[in-house]
């Protein structure tokens, strides 16, 4: 069976995605440049900018950087774009407070991490104090940890990665307990092709999931591609469920036998 059936049943066929992936490398403009290519190429009705320095102590990647990032963003995608900004614990509560409602005056819909993740009063003190959207969690590996901050209403969409939280089913018990409390759960993801497909098949089988999946590349200045020719494509904005037993694709033997054992137990 796929492993959406196994989750309860896919609810869809495709899941709609927001293209992701950046660093901080890129000027503003570039950076701009690469997601209104990546719209053109895939369909793709929402993106996802990085903001601050990455755990910066409010540092900036460069001088000026995000609000040039972000105000630019708006005016070249317009309405029709959906907007989010990741800042990877960035900011203490009065420079993440700045920083979101000047968000929410350009009309992005999430504020993804605005604070040091271990600050789980810091990023509650935000999100009381903004109307934008908190997303987090993906720092997150216990049960009992997002037990925690999901009872405090720390922020409002639940983002467990499958990885680093220890796989399906320890995430599909943090949407249980997101579910209970009303909250959405958007799974964070920075796997594509193959590697992504048990991002997909969870984001399918959830019920509080959405309203799009995280589809990540590494984008840089020069051109990138959020495509997997022949194998995983977005179209429409959207990634295909694939079906058939497990996740739905083939992993090729050859490429599996060039892999270097690195400990044998």
């Amino acid at each position: 069976k796929p492993v959406a059936d196994l989750l309860g049943g896919a609810r869809m066929k495709t899941v709609p995605c927001y293209l992701s992936g950046s660093g901080r490398e890129a000027t503003a403009e570039e950076e701009v440049d690469v997601y209104v290519r990546g719209v053109q190429e895939t369909g793709a009705r929402a993106v996802k900018f990085k903001i601050g320095g990455r755990m910066s102590r409010n540092a900036d990647a460069t001088p000026g950087r995000t609000d040039k990032m972000l105000a630019l963003a708006r005016k070249r995608f317009g309405p029709k774009v959906v907007l989010y900004a990741d800042a990877n614990g960035s900011y203490d509560v009065r420079r993440a407070i700045e920083v979101g409602r000047f968000l929410e005056s350009l009309d992005f819909k999430f504020f993804e991490e605005p604070c040091p993740w271990e600050q789980i009063e810091w990023t509650k003190a935000v999100s009381d104090a903004l109307k934008i959207p908190i997303a987090f969690g993906e720092q997150n590996s216990s049960l009992a940890g997002f037990n925690r901050i999901i009872a405090m209403r720390a922020f409002k969409i639940v983002q467990p990665d499958l990885n680093y939280n220890g796989g399906i089913v320890k995430a599909a018990r943090v949407a249980r307990m997101a579910a209970k409390a009303g909250m959405t759960i958007v799974n964070h993801n920075t796997e594509t092709g193959a590697a992504g497909m048990k991002m997909l098949h969870f984001a399918a089988a959830i019920p509080n999931f959405g309203p799009d999946i995280e589809w990540a590349r590494r984008a840089t200045p020069k051109p990138v591609s959020w495509q997997s020719p022949g194998l995983i494509d977005v179209k429409d904005g959207a990634v295909a469920l694939p079906e058939g037993p497990g996740f739905g694709v083939d992993y090729d033997p050859a490429y599996l036998a060039k892999a270097e054992v690195l400990k044998r137990a």
